[in-house]
């Protein structure tokens, strides 16, 4: 069976705003260093959505900020606290805190090999993180998500790769593959990128996957994107691809569609019943979150990407298991 949405329940999803403010609380809470050389103690916020019960487990979707951001800015425009109060998940916002070496402010080093290996560094403290969270509250361990925005895009990707058995999924909105450097990404007017060969970007995946499967993934990108290119773009999804043989074992798709004006296409891969893979191209907007709530780096007037992230993370990634359904659900449909 060939399983893909259809274009004019995207559309509307994509249209979808939240209907009224978040209306849970915030909990602020430290990690302590670990015991590895690049750990250092990291401040974490958790969103508990109105309603929260305890007793049931929840699903757990961990966001990451971009450069010059905090956990506060990615939560103010990423529009997923409102989300969670109708659905019922907690959200997981992490600060990079402090790092050591030259980087632009407030990035996470996802191109440090150290921050990037499972067991070390930023990637590590992310994980750590999520099992003190599960220590205080109830998470199902099938139904946890990552997602970022720049950085905390290519850091989400990052922790895919070194954890597939801790998430289910994720989402990269203007991340990088897996294995690429800093030059991937265009600093200035003047700068000319320079990316890692598909090749090579595909055997270090293999390696730190060490033979996992990659989790689904959602990639997001605007063509008017002048940080991270394109050709970046190209690279995630075709080693994410490569890497999950999503040739050999995946049905392939393609939808174009408009939402109050804005054209946008989506390309994905579903492999029994699941959506592998799949890459939402949009149009004008600069580098930042599309369609949540205004902010810095944030594009209020684009496609609303936090309801399709969620619906892709929690529709896809828990259909084989039967025992959720997710609120939007039908937007998965037989295909003529």
């Amino acid at each position: 069976m060939n399983l893909k949405p259809t274009a004019s329940n995207l559309s509307g999803l994509l249209d979808e705003h939240p209907e009224k403010p978040p209306q849970g609380i915030n909990v602020d809470s430290k990690l302590r260093a670990g015991l590895n050389l690049y750990s250092r103690e990291r401040t974490y916020r958790l969103y508990v959505p109105e309603g929260y019960d305890g007793s049931k487990p929840s699903a757990l979707l961990v966001v990451l900020h971009g450069c010059h951001q905090t956990y506060e800015d990615i939560q103010q425009i990423s529009g997923f606290d409102a989300l969670a109060d109708r659905e019922q998940f907690l959200v997981l916002y992490p600060y990079v805190t402090s790092y050591l070496g030259y980087r632009a402010r407030q990035c996470w080093g996802w191109w440090v090999k150290a921050h990037r290996t499972r067991g070390r560094g930023e990637v590590e403290d992310i994980s750590r993180i999520v099992e003190q969270v599960q220590q205080e509250y109830s998470v199902d361990p099938s139904r946890r998500y990552i997602c970022g925005l720049s950085s905390g895009g290519a850091m989400a990707v990052n922790c895919l790769v070194a954890y597939p058995d801790k998430f289910a999924g994720g989402a990269s909105v203007a991340g990088l593959a897996y294995g690429e450097t800093p030059s991937a990404v265009k600093g200035s007017a003047f700068s000319i990128p320079r990316y890692h060969s598909l090749p090579r970007l595909c055997a270090v995946m293999r390696k730190n996957l060490a033979g996992a499967t990659p989790p689904n993934l959602l990639i997001i990108h605007s063509d008017g994107d002048q940080v991270v290119s394109e050709k970046a773009t190209d690279n995630l999804e075709q080693s994410w691809k490569q890497v999950a043989e999503l040739d050999t074992d995946a049905s392939e798709w393609h939808i174009d569609g408009e939402t109050s004006g804005t054209p946008w296409s989506l390309h994905g891969y579903t492999s029994h019943d699941q959506q592998r893979l799949v890459r939402l191209r949009t149009s004008e907007f600069p580098h930042s979150w599309l369609g949540g709530p205004e902010g810095q780096h944030s594009s209020p007037d684009a496609p609303c990407i936090s309801e399709l992230i969620w619906w892709h993370l929690n529709a896809s990634a828990t259909r084989e298991l039967g025992e959720v359904t997710p609120r939007k659900d039908t937007l998965l449909q037989e295909a003529s």
